[in-house]
């Protein structure tokens, strides 16, 4: 597979990784996980990111990367968030680069066959086993992935080859007895605890807001409150209704559409079925015989005159039930019980009807033999579609009509409207992505309105009510605020931010005391609210807005010792160990190997992120891998930009 990793040559391989891995590690256990070094050497190319021997990241492989590992989340639209990942994934392709590099330069390699392997087990790229051959293959890769095959291939050879170098630099990773135990006892000692919890937004009521306070904050604050780009627009609205008396629909054209789409109003045979239904499916015997008797038990009652729709609502067990069994019309083939139903006159009910499903009784209201539609039975429902598709006609010939003149003279764009019979109108400011008033949430309105400049004239944008030609009237620069501008956001702004410090004030004080005090009596007397916790482990919840993972100290705190005040999401709290439980030392024999697995695994990732940091940062030291930090500014502010 590898000659270089054979016999006497893999004994050299592991001693020298071993020796290597382990020198990396003591350099580099506290490893700063920051993606990339103010240090790092910058290359010539504008266009190029990052160099390694002869591998180049550029900006567009960049921004493909993001633009997969993002999709269409909601992520891509924030760009200060795009700006901070951008460097983190051109981080991880280096690293992996950087780790494919050094597996070849130890000599691991990956076969065709090893490739093949890969390939075939890989989703839907296999059908029992058997591949599916390569038309398919590729069609499969370039719809999945948007790669063609070589690309695909070399990734999956490269994520093989990374994952050789792994097994190698992992496989001298080891668990001891007495790791295991500790985790053992770490997982299943529980604590338990008294506490108050500080919610900032409960203190909010106690902030006092003057105007030299308020002035103060807003000035401290001022980059907190600018105010983006507004725009309002000047529109007609075409609307179906001011179309409609142009629209007339003759019974020639109702006619000539019957003729032409007569196909269309076939009607097979079919049958308007209601069911009670009683599942049996995967039952045992014994289940499916009482679904039998229950079944039984209402098909008396329907002999009896009992009303075939409550009893549905009552007993059935299918999704009709809520609509007393009423299945609609079905015709030939569209389930299991249909010959029953099409032999059934309407207004009789079946008998018990068995299926692989379950228990089926059912009544037939009506039936229909296979016909072709009268063209009275149907004039009605063209009438609606060939109306509908007229006034579309109507008021998109209007709009283009109106959008012509208006962009023929866009200084009397109301002059235009008056003429074409429609009534101006102008929206108040908005900012961008803003739901415009009466006009709703159109994505290509609000884009437009964006995109035009002061006086033009837009092309017509269908939103809900209609169609609208828009002319863009003010616009409003991004600005800094005056304190007026955004009083009552400042002022909410203002009590809470003053509210933390109140509660902050609050924890604190309570933490001093209770150290030397009674905890309860102390936190009763000064007005706050003692919860008291169950036993719990460092992975449970101990409050809906508590993690045990922020308790450390619950669990190192002698019961009856006062934590300090501890932050737990935005709020904080200060508690008082109860008790402690040790861990059931009777449980350890069944949950050690699944622990001993988990820690390995733990492990041996972590031991693999510090080879593959600091394997980048040696490649960085010795001047192997080159990075354009000013090609990679420009990027991240072009995020920023957008």
């Amino acid at each position: 597979m590898y000659r270089f990793f054979r016999g006497k040559n893999r004994q050299k391989l592991m001693k020298y990784l071993l020796i290597f891995f382990l020198g990396i590690v003591s350099l580099g256990m506290v490893v700063m996980l920051s993606p990339l070094s103010s240090s790092d050497t910058t290359t010539a190319n504008s266009n190029v990111l990052a160099t390694l021997g002869n591998f180049q990241i550029s900006t567009q492989d960049l921004q493909r990367r993001v633009d997969q590992q993002f999709g269409n989340s909601a992520f891509r639209n924030n760009p200060e968030l795009m700006a901070r990942f951008a460097p983190n994934v051109l981080d991880a392709m280096l690293q992996d680069q950087a780790v494919v590099a050094e597996a070849g330069r130890l000599g691991l390699q990956v076969s065709n066959q090893e490739l093949a392997e890969a390939i075939r087990s890989y989703p839907g790229l296999s059908n029992n086993g058997n591949f599916i051959g390569y038309d398919q293959y590729q069609n499969a890769i370039e719809t999945q992935t948007g790669m063609t095959v070589a690309q695909f291939e070399a990734q999956l050879r490269d994520g093989l080859l990374s994952d050789k170098l792994r097994n190698v630099v992992t496989d001298a990773v080891q668990v001891t007895p007495a790791d295991v135990h500790q985790e053992f006892v770490q997982r299943n000692e529980k604590a338990r605890i008294d506490y108050v919890l500080f919610d900032p937004t409960q203190f909010t009521k106690d902030v006092q807001v003057t105007p030299e306070a308020l002035q103060a904050y807003f000035k401290s604050n001022r980059d907190r409150y600018k105010l983006p780009e507004e725009r309002s627009l000047r529109y007609v609205l075409i609307d179906a209704d001011h179309v409609r008396a142009l629209v007339k629909v003759s019974d020639d054209e109702l006619r000539a559409a019957y003729a032409q789409h007569i196909a269309e109003y076939r009607v097979p045979d079919r049958v308007k079925v209601s069911q009670i239904f009683f599942k049996t499916g995967d039952q045992s015997p014994s289940d499916i015989a009482k679904a039998r008797q229950q079944a039984q038990s209402v098909l008396d009652e329907l002999h009896k005159g009992g009303d075939f729709a409550a009893l549905a609502k009552k007993s059935s067990e299918d999704s009709s039930a809520s609509n007393g069994g009423d299945l609609g019309w079905i015709g030939r083939g569209q389930t299991d019980f249909d010959s029953e139903a099409f032999s059934l006159p309407p207004g009789q009910v079946s008998g018990l009807i068995t299926t692989a499903s379950g228990i089926h009784i059912i009544k037939v209201s009506d039936k229909q033999t296979a016909h072709v539609q009268t063209f009275d039975e149907v004039k009605e429902t063209i009438r609606a579609a060939l109306e509908k598709q007229k006034l579309d006609d109507a008021q998109n010939k209007l709009a283009n009509q109106v959008e012509d003149a208006a962009r023929a003279d866009p200084q009397h764009f109301d002059a235009v409207a008056a003429k074409a019979g429609l009534t101006t109108q102008e929206t108040p400011l908005f900012k961008f992505n803003e739901a415009i008033p009466n006009l709703g949430t159109s994505e290509g309105l609000k884009n437009l309105g964006f995109q035009l400049t002061a006086g033009e004239v837009g092309q017509p944008v269908t939103v809900p009510k209609g169609i609208v030609i828009i002319q863009l009237a003010k616009v409003t620069p991004a600005h800094n605020a005056t304190l007026d501008e955004v009083r009552a956001q400042a002022e909410q702004d203002y009590r809470n931010d003053q509210a933390k410090v109140l509660a902050a004030e609050k924890a604190k004080e309570l933490s001093d005391k209770a150290k030397t005090g009674d905890f309860k009596k102390i936190a009763q007397s000064m007005g706050l609210t003692v919860k008291e916790s169950k036993d719990f482990t460092r992975q449970d919840t101990v409050d809906t807005l508590i993690s045990a993972t922020e308790l450390g100290d619950a669990f190192t705190l002698k019961p009856g010792q006062a934590s300090g005040v501890v932050p737990v999401s935005a709020n904080s709290i200060v508690f008082q160990v109860v008790s402690h439980t040790p861990a059931d030392e009777s449980a350890f024999a069944a949950q050690q190997e699944q622990i001993r697995q988990q820690v390995l695994d733990q492990q041996k990732a972590f031991a693999w992120e510090v080879y593959r940091q600091n394997l980048k940062k040696e490649l960085q030291r010795d001047g192997k891998l080159k990075i354009n930090q000013d090609a990679l500014k420009q990027l991240v502010a072009s995020y920023n930009r957008s």
